[in-house]
């Protein structure tokens, strides 16, 4: 088994728009193996039994399949992580209370749900509170929000008797203002065996940094994970990242989260698995795109997809253009055919029109078909019938 201690490296199913079938979760994990990643975080945000319906009992069908799957990553060296997101209604009542034997109607649902995970083949679970809305007063009072929180997960931990992992609401530095107390109140009173997921001083990163002492600190005893966003796209849906990873070797403890496009995310581990080591990280990067035969045309563009702006950008970057490039988009759009290929297609040609914009040179009857009416408003710079 996995010594979590030391070492993650693995794949977060834990993004908003799409959610994979169990073939391609199976895909995932022997691309894994292959590659010596070594853990599965299943928390999928449109899975309704994860997050919006947690209170209901998944289906059996779904119990099997995921039983399955288990059973299927462990035979490759993969453990499974499994998440519940209780945090958008949950009750809290009694969970400060002394006795944690007054368990109130929620907190045995949710104890309830997690075992049945368990029993269904489950590693390890992880209890999240990332994303939730933040009139959490209708809930919790602000000075109590990461006590309680943190209360909750230590007995969950306890009733389950296993060590468990966490997404505290506030999972990134500038998320800081939300409640400037929460990490403070969460970290005295959470368990010191949690293992924390948190993304460093941005949401999207492209190194594992923080201000805070709190997670430094927690850092230093290797008890937080890096929840890396870095290729993640449910934020900007009309943006593909596929670049070089810069994250350096010494990060013992990462899980990527990633597309849900499966084709696409296969290759992104592989490109993250050939970064991680490497001292020339865009020759791996290269060599990796060869591997999988994406064409050399890609490299005339790639600045497009290179990486994300980080909220510490103050502007945006100029990016040489080939003097041939719809040339070389042309081709990747219509010669180049294969199951990778049409996963980027609409990227490839979003990014062909709005460079045809860029130069004026799309027609206004093209501009109506292709944009969406605030777009088209403004490019046209006309009103609205």
């Amino acid at each position: 088994m996995i010594k979590f201690e030391k070492n993650i490296f693995g794949y977060i199913e834990g993004y908003y728009g799409n959610i994979l079938d169990w073939k391609s979760r199976k895909r995932i994990i022997k691309k894994m193996n292959s590659l010596g990643l070594n853990s599965y975080f299943y928390a999928p945000k449109e899975d309704i039994y994860h997050r919006l319906h947690w209170r209901k009992n998944y289906t059996k069908s779904w119990q099997n399949n995921f039983k399955n799957f288990c059973s299927f990553a462990n035979e490759n060296n993969v453990q499974v992580i499994v998440g519940l997101s209780p945090g958008l209604d949950f009750n809290y009542n009694n969970i400060l209370k002394k006795d944690i034997e007054l368990i109130n109607k929620d907190l045995e649902i949710l104890l309830n749900k997690f075992q049945s995970l368990i029993d269904n083949g489950a590693n390890h679970v992880a209890l999240l509170f990332d994303d939730i809305e933040v009139n959490f007063r209708k809930y919790l009072p602000k000075k109590i929000e990461g006590l309680v929180h943190a209360e909750l997960i230590n007995i969950v931990s306890d009733k389950l008797k296993k060590n468990i992992f966490s997404v505290p609401r506030i999972y990134s530095d500038e998320l800081i203002r939300e409640n400037n107390e929460y990490l403070k109140c969460f970290f005295e009173k959470l368990n010191d065996q949690t293992n924390i997921f948190y993304c460093g001083k941005y949401i999207v990163n492209n190194k594992f940094d923080t201000t805070l002492k709190l997670i430094i600190e927690k850092k230093k005893k290797n008890k937080v994970i890096f929840w890396d966003n870095y290729y993640a796209n449910d934020y900007c849906p009309k943006r593909l990242i596929l670049g070089p990873w810069l994250i350096n070797e010494e990060i013992k403890k990462v899980m990527l989260n990633l597309t849900g496009m499966i084709e696409t995310d296969l290759l992104i581990m592989e490109i993250v698995s050939k970064c991680k080591f490497s001292k020339n990280k865009k020759e791996s990067w290269k060599n990796v795109l060869k591997i999988n035969k994406v064409p050399e045309e890609f490299l005339a563009i790639y600045k497009f997809f290179e990486k994300p702006n980080l909220s510490s950008d103050k502007k945006i970057k100029e990016i040489k253009i080939d003097k041939n490039i719809f040339d070389k988009i042309d081709k990747l759009l219509w010669k180049w055919k294969t199951p990778l290929s049409r996963e980027w297609y609409p990227y490839l040609l979003s990014l062909k029109q709005d460079l045809q914009i860029l130069n004026d040179e799309l027609p206004s009857n093209r501009i109506f078909k292709t944009q969406t009416y605030p777009l088209a408003k403004k490019f046209l710079k006309i009103d609205g019938v």
